[in-house]
């Protein structure tokens, strides 16, 4: 017969005594009335298109167990608001579990028994980030229901504007002056273009926070000249440029050589376009901070602290910001004890908003790869591969995205060679039996290093792109020798960068 633990009896009586003030009623018999008394925690300032997360509300349903549903959403004036506004909308509830029954305990218990958990939690609002709330105030209508499942006792109250947010205006994100470098006269006879936000409420103007007595700036074009009268210097200037909410009046400031500068000369200089390396992480250890995750589906006999171990970077590589100087490659070997088993991970870099750069630059994502010690199996095939993906709707996890392997649309270049060609090498030195036909003994990267280029044209417009490797086995069992070894794979140098389209 199957009993409760008398762990799974603590946790419960814990659970119980915790929620009797609002949840249970202790008596024999039970009152029902409707709820009552809802209070959320306002939230005033959210910002346009950010997620936003309510604290959980009180309300008095008689320490019965409280049910919440949004029946209707309206804006300041009153009016209703659809499913454009409420797709992103969502609201927890008490979830339930059966209990944890075993042999140890003398009285029997009723198996169809159910818990609540997570009620702490019940009744709080999730708006998604990415959502459409523009600056504003808007009210919820909450339903509050207790026994749901109980026709004769069930109890329900609509709470009119039972929960307000006010959204305030999103800041600008991002300013892009295109070109990147632009030249100035003395004379004040050019001007610079007028610069962009991507990101964020529209109804801003613009203030110079530098460089006051050299230019200009037109606060609602943005655009910057020559002050009338100054006296500048034949140099390079970076001026900081203010970008700030005509709503609230809060100011975002936008400086440095990444952001824009401006080549003051008496005659007109020849400036050559400029590229930014937007992201370049170090891989320096397993972590967001470094710029990557991985993720291990079969281990295949490897200890966690064997699967994607820092290394020395490559060595071809001669652009190398100084803020990735630390950098490192990353290895994952399947050989242990002289034999391979299926081994299959990801290595997930940080999800990179290319939107931002979607107007005046080609954007491309470059890394090195290698691979060593592959073996053919039997029939000439290779055990192991890296696959590369991208996905736009990866969060946090590698099942549930969407990927798009690009293997064969990289550009790619052996050893610096030269010699540019599309598609990631085959695995391996390329010799022996070619079942498949996608031998190539010109392009044999057998050990060395694999200079790959992903272009992001068709992916310009998306805010959250995803590129990941997959150390992928194509094997069943153990393999060694004659037939076959997993060999290793290595990383090094992942990063996104934008180079401006010349301006004609």
């Amino acid at each position: 017969m199957k009993k409760l633990t008398l762990l799974s009896m603590v946790i419960t009586l814990s659970f119980l005594l915790a929620c009797h003030e609002d949840t249970f009623n202790e008596d024999s018999e039970m009152v029902f009335d409707p709820p009552v008394e809802l209070e959320y925690l306002d939230i005033i300032g959210a910002r346009e298109g950010q997620s936003i997360r309510t604290f959980a509300p009180s309300v008095n349903t008689g320490m019965h167990i409280p049910y919440f549903e949004i029946v209707k959403l309206t804006d300041a004036d009153g009016t209703v608001l659809g499913d454009e506004y409420l797709k992103d909308v969502s609201i927890l509830n008490p979830e339930v579990e059966a209990m944890v029954e075993v042999d140890d305990y003398d009285e029997p218990v009723n198996e169809d028994v159910l818990y609540p958990v997570n009620y702490k939690e019940a009744g709080t609002i999730t708006i998604a980030d990415g959502n459409v709330f523009t600056h504003g105030d808007y009210y919820f209508d909450i339903k509050v229901i207790t026994s749901p499942d109980d026709s004769e006792n069930r109890q329900e109250t609509v709470f009119e504007r039972g929960f307000h947010l006010n959204v305030g205006p999103a800041l600008a994100e991002d300013l892009m002056y295109v070109p990147l470098m632009q030249n100035l006269l003395f004379d004040g006879s050019k001007q610079t273009t007028v610069p962009f936000t991507k990101m964020g409420n529209k109804d801003v103007r613009f203030e110079l926070g530098s460089d006051l007595d050299v230019f200009s700036i037109d606060s609602e074009t943005g655009v910057i000249t020559i002050k009338p009268g100054s006296s500048p210097e034949a140099k390079t200037y970076y001026p900081q440029v203010n970008v700030i909410s005509n709503i609230s009046e809060e100011s975002i400031s936008f400086q440095g050589e990444a952001f824009f500068g401006i080549v003051v000369s008496e005659t007109p200089v020849a400036l050559e376009p400029q590229t930014i390396q937007f992201f370049y992480p170090t891989l320096q250890a397993e972590n967001t901070l470094y710029g990557y995750r991985k993720f291990v589906i079969d281990d295949g006999g490897l200890a966690d602290s064997k699967i994607w171990v820092a290394g020395s970077p490559c060595n071809l590589v001669d652009d190398r910001p100084e803020s990735a100087s630390g950098a490192k490659s990353i290895m994952t070997n399947i050989v242990v004890g002289g034999q391979s088993l299926p081994h299959n991970s990801w290595v997930v870099i940080n999800p990179q908003n290319l939107y931002t750069y979607s107007q005046g630059f080609d954007l491309s994502a470059i890394f090195w790869v290698k691979n060593q010690y592959v073996e053919y199996m039997e029939d000439g095939r290779t055990p192991t591969d890296l696959e590369v993906y991208v996905s736009a709707d990866y969060t946090n996890s590698v099942e549930n995205a969407t990927w798009t392997q690009v293997n064969d649309i990289l550009s790619c270049e052996i050893n610096n060679s030269g010699n540019v060609f599309t598609g990631t090498p085959y695995p391996g030195d390329q010799q022996g039996d070619n079942p498949d036909g996608l031998k190539d003994p010109s392009q044999n990267a057998d050990a060395k290093w694999v200079k790959c280029i992903l272009d992001l044209e068709s992916y310009k417009e998306e805010k959250s792109l995803t590129l990941a490797f997959k150390f992928a086995s194509y094997f069943e069992g153990a393999i060694s020798g004659a037939t076959g070894r997993g060999g290793r794979y290595y990383i090094s140098d992942v990063q996104f960068q934008a180079t401006e389209i010349p301006q004609e």
